[in-house]
């Protein structure tokens, strides 16, 4: 199951998420703060309800699923709502090309910047023109950079921006390379990620394994490098892989097709909301069943006690009653001589006595055995 978008993931999703410039914010919604799932309900005219859905620290996508989040929303959310009400979006952009998506509004205060980090842990940070921190999710501390409330932000270090590098730069970047193989090298230095830098490797017919490139195969690697960034969306899924495109390295392995990348990620990953809910509601259906449960069975235990204790008292009242005129002539008798006696003195008289089991003086009590 994909757990976080790649930088040309993202590259693509950016094209598809030109479809929400011009639409004004209707909603944002967020789960619980330990879950950071966000989801922002635009509306645009001729359109219609658009849905963006994050999934921090490294997933976003259109969706065209609601699923049900907490009546009271989390502080982060609160500030959002109040922030960006009915702000319109100018602008959506992936910053170079790392895994930093940006959604420029136009607010009552003037322009702000959602600044979206799907790497690390994740953040959002809300910043205005200045990039001045007005509010973010929450603070990290970086050897490189501080992200807290008040200051400017700072992006992290950048890589190059690969899909705008020149030959000789790409050529550069490989020669100085000290990763031990060029597929590192395109993975790593270059952000294309393991999948797809295999991938570069074999539509360029290099070994990827190799960490010397001849002119020749620089050159290939170059054409083959721009032709990543110049693909038609046909995006698909295949294993546990949702793609833009169509990836050589997986041969003709059965793949599912879709009309766009979003529609994709919103097939495998809403279902897997969509099953995270399920499971929730049976847990708690099954914890409320549980309760009930053991209500019902301590309220059964109390009857059976009550039950007992009847059937005790009533056997109880039936003796005293077979012996009711022993009885009462003995407690008399012991009435009498308490007037006369010690407790020790009627001890001594009574021991005798069949029908008492024992006498305590400190209670005041006369226990028969019937």
């Amino acid at each position: 199951m994909k757990s976080e978008l790649t930088s040309l993931d993202l590259y693509y999703l950016v094209r598809e998420f030109q479809a929400l410039v011009g639409a004004r914010i209707d909603k944002v919604y967020e789960q619980d703060t330990d879950k950071n799932e966000f989801l922002f309900i635009f509306h645009k005219s001729g359109v219609g309800k658009l849905m963006l859905r994050f999934n921090l620290p490294g997933i976003v996508y259109l969706t065209e699923y609601k699923q049900v989040f907490p009546d009271t929303p989390p502080g982060f959310c609160v500030f959002l709502r109040k922030h960006l009400a009915s702000a319109r979006i100018k602008e959506v952009r992936q910053k170079g090309f790392e895994r930093i998506l940006e959604l420029v509004f136009d607010t009552k205060a003037g322009i702000r910047i959602l600044i979206c980090e799907l790497f690390s842990k994740g953040n959002m940070v809300l910043v205005d023109e200045e990039y001045k921190i007005r509010g973010l999710l929450k603070p990290q501390n970086w050897q490189a950079r501080t992200i807290r409330g008040g200051i400017k932000y700072e992006y992290p270090p950048t890589q190059p921006d690969t899909p705008s590098v020149s030959e000789e730069q790409i050529k550069d970047i490989i020669i100085n390379s000290k990763k031990d193989s060029v597929v590192k090298t395109l993975a790593i230095d270059l952000g294309l990620g393991g999948l797809y830098a295999e991938e570069l490797c074999m539509r360029a017919g290099i070994d990827k394994d190799k960490k010397k490139l001849n002119d020749d195969e620089l050159k290939k690697l170059f054409k083959e490098l721009k032709g990543l960034f110049s693909e038609e969306i046909k995006a698909y899924k295949i294993n546990n892989e949702v793609l833009p495109f169509k990836l050589k390295i997986f041969g003709q392995n059965k793949q599912d097709s879709y009309d766009s990348f979003n529609q994709a990620l919103d097939d495998v990953l809403t279902e897997k909301v969509v099953k995270e809910v399920e499971a929730k509601v049976v847990k708690e259906k099954q914890s409320k069943e549980d309760k009930v449960s053991l209500i019902v069975k301590k309220q059964e235990e109390r009857v059976k006690d009550l039950e007992k204790s009847i059937t005790d008292n009533q056997r109880k009242g039936e003796l005293i009653y077979e012996h009711y005129n022993e009885v009462k002539d003995l407690l008399e008798n012991i009435n009498a001589d308490r007037k006369k006696m010690s407790w020790d003195d009627l001890k001594k008289k009574y021991k005798s006595n069949k029908l008492i089991k024992s006498i305590d003086e400190k209670k005041g009590l006369i226990i028969l055995d019937i």
